[in-house]
């Protein structure tokens, strides 16, 4: 028993510098990245800070710990640093615990105060709600059962054509997972990370005008809802773990600019990611074929490594 917890605490350590020197890679990447692109894919953004976490928690759970129970001999030799890092593991973990629970509770508080008193924006329609007491003009709440949330006085704002733009917007959020993306980002805290996270959800709501737009008409449409709402309603952070249509001030004039500069595009980036996933299939597979030397090889990483 004592073996498997030196084999757990080993591979925390492990994992806490795993996942510092990934985010700072990632970092850096993002960084070297801006001067390249103005706007990256709001998939690669997402991947440069997911990433990190799935890549140390993977190989500290398939390769360090299974490497240190077959590898490592039955005596003590960790020292205090060894310690330290596994406590720095067990609080990255922690912190986004809290930060999820934290921010699901106060999500939960605002959205149920917006709720109060909403009605279907029509009799048969369960999805798009108006509501008199909303805190953005529209906002994608839920992630199980999501609804889109309209505000009184952005549906007397709007024309039908603007309505209709902006609550596709939403609608290709919620296409996208983008709330469960927020609660998977306040589960893998970094420091350094907020502007990296910025960036993301500046690139989320581009990426959500471009899906929501298919001709030249329906860009215009949602320039003109975003030109009227962000003079109409006072500029706010949406609540943790929704998305809202303008709810990221400074993005209002790029996304606007980039709508009434619209043309038809395939966008063939963004299909390129499908063949992420058979190479890391391919990846995975050659490392199953290969697993001792590999068990091997980081063992002997871990021992450098880890004090």
């Amino acid at each position: 028993m004592i073996f498997v917890a030196r084999g757990m605490m080993v591979s925390l350590a492990f994992f806490s510098l795993a996942y510092s020197l990934l985010s700072c890679l990632a970092l850096l990447s993002w960084r070297g990245m801006r001067f390249f692109s103005r706007h990256p894919s709001v998939d690669l953004l997402f991947s440069l800070r997911v990433l990190p976490f799935v890549f140390s928690a993977a190989i500290t759970g398939f390769l360090a710990f299974p490497s240190f129970l077959l590898l490592e001999a039955h005596t003590m030799d960790e020292d205090l640093g060894t310690f330290a890092l596994s406590i720095s593991a067990c609080l990255f973990v922690g912190a986004g615990l809290y930060q999820v629970i934290s921010a699901a509770a106060t999500t939960r508080q605002v959205v149920a105060e917006c709720l109060e008193g909403a009605r279907g924006l029509r009799a048969d329609d369960a999805t798009s709600l108006v509501s008199p007491q909303s805190v953005l003009p529209l906002m994608l709440i839920g992630i199980r059962v999501p609804k889109v949330v309209i505000s009184e006085a952005a549906r007397e704002v709007l024309s039908e054509g603007e309505l209709r733009a902006a609550l596709q917007h939403e609608v290709e959020h919620l296409r996208a997972r983008d709330n469960l993306k927020k609660v998977v980002l306040s589960f893998i805290p970094f420091p350094l990370m907020a502007e990296l996270e910025r960036a993301w959800q500046e690139a989320a709501e581009l990426a959500a005008d471009n899906r929501a737009v298919s001709s030249r008409e329906e860009a215009l449409d949602l320039a003109a809802a975003l030109i009227k709402l962000s003079r109409r309603f006072p500029p706010q952070a949406a609540p943790a773990f929704t998305t809202g249509l303008v709810s990221i001030p400074g993005s209002v004039t790029t996304r606007v600019e980039r709508l009434l500069a619209w043309k038809e595009d395939s966008d063939p980036a963004h299909h390129r990611w499908r063949y992420a996933v058979p190479l890391a299939f391919a990846a995975i597979l050659g490392l199953a074929l290969k697993l001792g030397s590999v068990l091997i090889l980081m063992h002997s990483l871990t021992e450098r490594l880890v004090p």
